[in-house]
């Protein structure tokens, strides 16, 4: 079936002329018989002729009209027969028209292209079961049928198939069933689209998902594999360096010994703050970190937050602290709770050169739940700035002659352990100013004086 090959149209006037000349011939006819019929018969009918010679010329009119409307419904039909074939031929998607069966009765150069056949009549001749030669499973040409004859639709069904040059290629075939007016079915007739890179695309996708999900399993499965390995060691470091330093067993000897035990004791804390953080983040992405929620005093896991902030800063600022009268208790993991106070507060003392103010502000909220804001004097940080800050292992400053030291965990690990009660973190800064972050618990972190009482 080669694409139609469609006229230029005539001549406007030539077409005029042709469309006027057969009903004006008509007419000429029947008004030349009737003439001559009339003439023969003048003589004996009179006023009668007159009246017989302008009925025919009426009818003569009359039918001359009837075939002037008939052609033009024959150029319109025609027309839009064209038309369609025009839309069909050079339509960008492939269009199909099949028996029930599997046979093709109809198909586009486009169907051809997608397929790898030079012509319509190429592809008709070569594919002549659908279901065994196009589809890599037979039984999707079942499953087509099954799927028109519940509904007699069928949209995005997606296949696997065979190009004639022997590679697989996947096709979206979006269809409708045909019948007639007694609702036989006819034939199916749809288009075909070539979704190829886009499967191939979705699928490499998904393969890639898979294999990260893997991959950040096996590094938490290794970190927590490796984390008694790498403790073990520091803890005899930071255990023996704290005798040293304090000279439990007797004076060092050399002062200066005390002073490097000191320090080998500081550098051992910091890194085994470092290695934990690691962990804790490598939990979390693995989704094996969990909370151990437990009815808490506020007061008490500021304490140690604070306690934390300090050790890890070695900073002994004052910390101000702004509680309400009465302050309920906490339902939470203190520990985690503790953590993720502690890493703002340490993050706030870093980057608040003295004589600057750190300030702890913990303020019920009408819905029932609880907000605590650590607010300082600080450098601050520009607004673009807070969304890399938020990100595990980011320093703001990535320099390796940067001023603040950190392996750039403390926000991102607040972040997580807070949603992990089901809060939410958020941070408003200016630079030169001062930075602010509050953590939001809901209501259900608050323990009600009811719930105290009972």
């Amino acid at each position: 079936m080669s694409p139609s090959v469609i006229a230029s149209p005539a001549d406007p006037a030539q077409e005029t002329r042709t469309n006027r000349l057969p009903g004006l011939g008509v007419v000429a006819t029947f008004f030349a018989a009737g003439l001559a019929i009339g003439t023969g018969l003048a003589a004996d009918q009179g006023d009668e002729f007159l009246a017989g010679l302008v009925i025919l010329l009426c009818l003569s009119v009359a039918v001359a009209l009837l075939e002037r409307l008939a052609q033009k419904s024959r150029l319109r039909v025609t027309a839009g027969e064209a038309s369609y074939r025009a839309f069909f031929d050079h339509a960008v998607e492939g269009i199909f028209r099949t028996t029930p069966q599997g046979h093709y009765l109809a198909v586009n150069q486009a169907l051809c292209d997608i397929y790898g056949y030079p012509s319509p009549e190429a592809l008709m001749s070569r594919l002549t079961d659908i279901g065994q030669q196009l589809y890599v499973q037979p039984r999707r040409r079942e499953e087509f049928r099954d799927l028109m004859q519940a509904h007699d639709l069928v949209t995005n069904f997606v296949s696997e198939i065979h190009h004639s040059s022997g590679r697989r290629i996947w096709i979206s075939e979006n269809a409708r069933a045909v019948r007639d007016w007694s609702g036989a079915l006819v034939c199916y007739e749809g288009t075909v689209e070539d979704v190829t890179e886009k499967f191939e695309a979705e699928r490499n996708l998904r393969i890639a998902l898979r294999q990260a999900e893997i991959a950040n399993k096996m590094k938490a499965a290794f970190l927590a594999a490796m984390s008694h390995e790498l403790k073990t060691p520091l803890n005899a470091v930071l255990g023996f360096s704290e005798i040293i330093r304090d000279q439990l067993l007797g004076p060092a000897g050399t002062p200066a010994y005390v002073d490097y035990a000191a320090d080998i004791h500081k550098s051992g804390a910091r890194l085994l703050a470092i290695i934990n953080d690691v962990l804790d983040v490598s939990r979390l992405e693995g989704g094996l970190l969990t909370i151990n929620a437990r009815q808490e005093n506020l007061l008490d896991i500021v304490e140690q937050a604070v306690q934390l902030a300090r050790a890890v800063t070695q900073d002994e600022r004052e910390i101000v602290t702004d509680f309400p009268e009465a302050m309920p208790a906490l339902f939470v993991d203190p520990r985690r709770l503790a953590q993720a106070l502690g890493n703002l507060l340490a993050n706030a003392l870093k980057f608040t050169p003295e004589p600057g103010q750190i300030r702890l502000v913990v303020k019920l909220q009408k819905d029932g739940g609880v907000t605590l804001a650590v607010a300082d004097t600080g450098i601050g940080m520009a607004a673009e700035t807070i969304a890399e800050a938020l990100e595990p292992f980011r320093q703001l400053d990535g320099s390796l002659a940067r001023k603040f030291e950190g392996a750039g965990l403390g926000l991102s690990l607040s972040k997580a352990l807070v949603e992990l009660h089901c809060g939410g973190l958020t941070i408003e800064s200016r630079v030169g100013v001062g930075t602010t972050v509050t953590v939001a618990l809901p209501p259900e972190c608050v323990v009600s004086r009811q719930a105290l009482a009972s």
